[in-house]
Order: structure tokens, then sequence, then C-alpha cells
């Protein structure tokens, strides 16, 4: 069996080896010609699958993605040609929502929000909707979910609750504290996402709401959002995703609070989880069992010092959450390094969108190392109150008194 992989994907060859006859393709360069005698094709959402690049298929039976996303994959093609596939959905949730944490603790610091008694808005309740659900459960943080497909589904099994959250609509979205998007781009169908954001949507919102969108830059009407964000009386907004990804419109940078380019999910754990999950489906097309798991291939980090300023109240403070999460992940080192990648780049001319394009695509290829709170073990004081230590649990950690 021939496996054709993509060489971005992390121990893409230590995890498949055994499986069949490996071999690497460099990142964008594969052509046509190379799918030749091809059965398995595993690859990143930079590598976009097309009737033209499968002209020379001639055995290819599976393609599947180290990604979440889906949209590189011309799915209706492959459907056609009879060539099964399949994505790692869900392997970046937990990043992603502990990207949209580090925001919200951000946003409390700036006191654009007063956390504990706000409420999130989760637009899409799946992978990552539900992981964001539940690191909002775990610190106590009241929310509701707006997902008619998965609504509507749960509703033919009787059920009104999704992990124990309520459905609301658009519209009563649109009157949360925080509106955070997790939905994928669809354009067309019964429920399209396309600009489901759009300009009456966002006129709705006012200066004291924040915006976060960490899923397709194509659910927001962005140049409505643009003419919104240069009036006065704005709204705050978090962008990790753009329209037109990577040629995209940095005239967005000067009017959001957070900029990044298309990262929320690209922890360590999120990349290498992406392969142990398409290692697992390969398997199964090839007919063995796996043998490998994620803790092979993740090294343990050093442990954090968790010096809370009230160890022993029964609810952890924002303060301490904050003091503790942001060792782990802190979103405002990534917007710097994307404001100054890009201020570098227009230095002493004239932006052009391959500058852009080429500046948005290094920023991601060429991403710092970032772990998960499961990566560490935190290192709390022995007088930490069993509902602190569970709260540190809960988002991941491993909890020791020190």
């Amino acid at each position: 069996m021939k496996i054709l992989l993509e060489d971005t994907i992390p121990f893409g060859t230590d995890y498949l080896n055994s499986v069949g006859q490996v071999e690497t393709y460099a990142w964008q360069s594969l052509v046509p010609e190379m799918l030749c005698d091809v059965d398995i094709l595993a690859l990143r959402s930079t590598t976009k699958v097309t009737p033209e690049l499968l002209t020379n298929a001639n055995k290819l039976k599976f393609v599947t993605t180290a990604t979440a996303g889906t949209n590189h994959l011309d799915k209706i093609h492959l459907d056609k040609v009879g060539i099964v596939h399949s994505s790692a959905a869900g392997c970046n949730a937990v990043a992603v929502a502990e990207y949209v944490l580090s925001v919200l603790l951000h946003a409390q610091k700036a006191q654009k929000l007063d956390l504990y008694n706000a409420t999130v808005g989760i637009v899409g309740a799946g992978n990552v909707g539900s992981a964001l659900s539940r690191i909002l459960t775990a610190i106590d943080v009241k929310h509701c979910l707006y997902d008619p497909p998965l609504q509507q589904a749960l509703a033919s099994t009787g059920k009104t609750q999704h992990n124990g959250q309520s459905f609301v609509d658009l519209a009563q979205i649109a009157t949360c504290d925080v509106v955070s998007l997790h939905v994928p781009f669809i354009k067309g169908g019964d429920y399209p996402t396309y600009q489901m954001i759009d300009q009456t949507f966002l006129e709705a919102l006012t200066p004291d709401q924040l915006l976060i969108n960490a899923c397709r830059g194509e659910v927001i009407d962005e140049e409505a959002l643009l003419n919104l964000l240069q009036q006065e009386q704005a709204p705050t907004v978090v962008l990790d995703v753009f329209d037109n990804e990577p040629a995209i419109n940095t005239a967005l940078f000067d009017h959001v609070w957070f900029v990044t380019p298309h990262i929320a999910g690209h922890s360590v754990e999120g990349k290498v989880r992406g392969t142990q999950m398409i290692y697992e489906q390969i398997c199964e097309v090839v007919g063995t069992a796996p043998d490998k798991e994620l803790s092979d291939f993740l090294d343990k980090t050093s442990p954090i010092n968790g010096d809370l300023a009230s160890p022993e109240a029964s609810r952890l403070s924002v303060e301490d959450l904050t003091a503790v999460f942001h060792k782990v992940y802190d979103v405002a080192i990534d917007d710097e390094i994307t404001r100054n990648a890009f201020s570098t780049t227009s230095k002493n001319n004239e932006k052009t969108n391959s500058d852009v394009a080429n500046t948005f695509s290094a920023l991601r290829k060429q991403y710092r190392v970032r772990r998960e709170c499961s990566a560490y073990e935190l290192q709390l004081p022995k007088n930490t109150s069993k509902q602190i230590q569970n709260t540190f649990t809960k988002l991941g950690f491993s909890v020791s008194l020190v």
C-alpha cells in the first residue's frame, strides 16, 4: 500500500512507516504526476485537492487531511469518482477553546468584561464549540449555544439541550456580552454559514460587546465589519481568521483588538492529535490494528508554579486563573508577533497582495511551539481548596500540591 504524505504533518512518517510504503512530498509542491500509483494521500490544509490534481490518481482510494477543516477538499468530486475522504475533525478543538479563554481573560484585565457576570454566546456547538462550553462550565461562566442543525437533530431524539446548555436563536446571541464563532464555512444548503454574521447582525452590536472569530473568515461580512469598526462606538473585535486567506485585508488590523494569522488551533497537541486521527483512519483502510498513541510522541513539559493569591477560596478568582493560564497561552504574544511581521513587510514600501500572502503563510508555517493545559503539571499550594483544584483539573491540568 503506497501512502503519499505531506511533510508538514508532525511525526507522519513515524506513525505510518509500519502501515505501508510511505513517500513524502514537500509543502505546496504536490502535482498530478506524483499521485500515479498512490493508494492513500494524507495532507494538510495548504494542499488543495481538485479534479485537476487527481488527473493521474489511477489507484487512489482514500484521501485524508490532518486538519479539522475540509474546505481544501473538493468533496463533491471525490464522491463522484469514488474516493473515500476523511479529516481530523476536532483535533484542534481544545486549542481553539483555550485561545478564546485567553482572549476572555485579557478582556477582564482590560475591564472590557466582567467575566463571572457575563454571558458568552457560542455560535456553533460542534467540536470546538463544545470544547469551549466545557471550559466555560469548568470556570462557571454563563453561556448559551446557537446551532440550528444540531438543535434539530437533538430535538428529533427529544433533547432540548447539549451538554446541559440551552439553545437560543441568533437574535439572542447578538445580545450576549461575548459572541464567539465556531462554525464551518458552508455556502449553500439548508444551513449556510457564509456571511451569517452580516451587516444587520454587526450593527446590532454595542461598544460593550466582544466579537471573536476563530473559525472561518467567510462567516463574517468583512466589508460590513470594516465599515462598522471605522465608526465610533464599535464593538471590540478579535480576529484569527479572514476572508481570502492568505491575501487578507490588513486594513482590519488598525481596528481590531487582537489579530492572529489563523493559528488559534495550532497547538502541538492539536497537530499531533490530527496525525493520530489520520493514522487510525489509515490503519482501518489498510486493515491493521493501530499500535501508536499520542503519548508516544509528546514530550513532557516543565511544571508550572501556581502561586495563587487566594488558594483557600471556594471559587477560583479571575486574577488567579489569568496568572496561571497565561503561562500556558497568551494571545497577546501572537498578536504582537503578527503585527510586527506585517509592519516589517510594509516598511519603506507599499504592501502588495503577494507580500501579505507570503507573510500570512509564513507566520502559520513557522508558528511557535505552543502546548495545551494537558501538557502541564500545575503545582499548587498545599492549602488550595478542593474546588479550585477541581477547576484546574477540568481545564486539563495535572494538579499536585507542594
